[in-house]
């Protein structure tokens, strides 16, 4: 889990790149997945969770995609500069949900999406479902 040098990190700020909406961004999802087989999504929270094979491996919420993370991949993430997915408890704790940032390049380049996605979907399958 992060320590609380994370706690002042905002959001990365891809906003340059984000020209494309949640359904938008889940088409492109769509696409760059089709190689590796066909996704499925559900509405959840305030976004859509994206499935491969039954694995929930991947979360859209507005213009952010985040990937499923684990003890075992967050080395990966952190090399790529990917923030994790922050909430708050009711008394207004934060929480760390196992998803991180999607890197910049997810969101241009097809084979550099799937890179991402295989990440998700490992740490998908081993862990439970959240969200």
């Amino acid at each position: 889990m992060p320590d609380a040098r994370h706690l002042l990190n905002h959001p990365p700020n891809f906003s340059y790149l984000r020209t494309m909406n949640e359904e938008q961004l889940i088409s492109w999802v769509r696409k760059c997945i089709q190689p590796i087989g066909p996704i499925s999504t559900r509405p959840i929270m305030q976004g859509q969770a994206i499935y491969l094979e039954g694995v929930l491996f991947a979360y859209v919420a507005g213009e952010q995609l985040w990937f499923r993370t684990d003890d075992e991949s967050d080395l990966v993430w952190d090399a790529a500069g990917s923030e994790w997915l922050r909430g708050a408890k009711k008394d207004g704790t934060p929480t760390y949900e196992p998803y991180r940032s999607a890197p910049e390049s997810a969101y241009t380049d097809e084979k550099e999406m799937r890179k991402w996605a295989k990440q998700g979907m490992a740490a998908g399958r081993r862990g439970k479902t959240k969200l």
